[in-house]
């Protein structure tokens, strides 16, 4: 495989790196050496507590996909869950995963009642923005709690959080929100590694995911990057694309009986006859769809290098 690769262009080898979602950077050799380290992986298999207490990967791979992904915020966090049977993923375009939650809210005002599940299960609650000092010890609560939500309400067997910037639209300076969310991040990251390694997540997988990829992937895909200079020229651009999926259904389904999910695809359909500053709220909400339907597309596009590397066909 590696003489195969070696004598590919680099334009060929940059092609794959895009297509599978691993970063697109370095010599020649460097990028042949990371396909063929990276390809043989699925970046879908889940892992579970081990007897000596670590995390190894489950004996028992789950049956069905669930892919939990949410575009980080404090005031708003957006998250889609997905689902698509693993058989399905060879398949190629003729995948189309399945919408099972979709939402956009505050962790100020999060409650039971904004997810797909039952009120039985508790979400994390916490006083007005005004009124959070956004210290540690106030935001280790929200974290966990919001953790633990995730887990139980949703049963994923795939999270993904969107990798924070430190910097945004390439501003020397480091916004104090900024600062906060990222701190939410860290902590969310390690709340949901101490359920897997107490066993309270069977199995699952948690995984970072830089947005400038998942850009790049599906604006790329679509042809929709040329001209394309700063990051928020790119948000209209996202939303579109989604919009365009929904109204013509070759992309992702959803249940049209479900009035939570409904809400949503509604606010982009009907989006034309919106104000301006109700589009640019569609973003998170397009952000969080596109990152999940990305590792789907990612993970196919692992299976078809794969086979087409090892088979020997161009």
């Amino acid at each position: 495989m590696q003489q195969r690769l070696l004598s590919m262009r680099n334009s060929e080898l940059k092609e794959i790196l895009l297509k599978c979602g691993w970063p697109v950077s370095g010599t020649k050799a460097a990028m042949a050496e990371q396909i063929q380290a990276r390809v043989p992986q699925s970046r879908l298999t889940v892992f579970q507590r081990a007897s000596s207490g670590a995390l190894a990967p489950a004996k028992m791979q789950p049956t069905e996909h669930r892919i939990l992904s949410l575009d980080m915020g404090i005031k708003n966090l957006a998250l889609s869950l997905l689902k698509v049977p693993p058989n399905d993923l060879p398949s190629g375009e003729a995948l189309l995963p399945e919408i099972l939650a979709w939402q956009r809210f505050s962790l100020f005002n999060f409650s039971p009642n904004s997810t797909m599940e039952s009120k039985e299960h508790h979400s994390p609650r916490a006083v007005e923005g005004e009124k959070f000092d956004f210290s540690a010890v106030s935001l280790s609560p929200l974290a966990t709690g919001l953790a633990r939500h995730l887990v139980t309400a949703y049963k994923p067997t795939i999270i993904a959080i969107e990798k924070q910037r430190y910097r945004t639209m390439g501003s020397a300076a480091v916004q104090e929100w900024t600062i906060r969310v990222n701190k939410l991040e860290a902590m969310l990251h390690a709340a949901l590694r101490v359920l897997q390694e107490e066993g309270i997540w069977e199995r699952g997988l948690i995984c970072s995911i830089c947005p400038q990829r998942t850009t790049a992937f599906w604006l790329n895909r679509y042809g929709l990057l040329q001209g394309v200079r700063t990051g928020s020229a790119t948000k209209p651009l996202k939303v579109k694309l989604v919009r365009m999926w929904l109204a013509d259904g070759n992309a992702v389904k959803y249940d049209r009986k479900n009035d939570m999910i409904t809400e949503t695809t509604s606010m982009f359909i009907k989006t034309s006859a919106r104000p301006k500053h109700t589009v640019e709220k569609l973003d998170d909400l397009a952000d969080c769809l596109l990152q999940g339907l990305g590792i789907i597309r990612w993970e196919q596009n692992r299976l078809e290098t794969m086979e087409r590397l090892q088979g020997g066909n161009g």
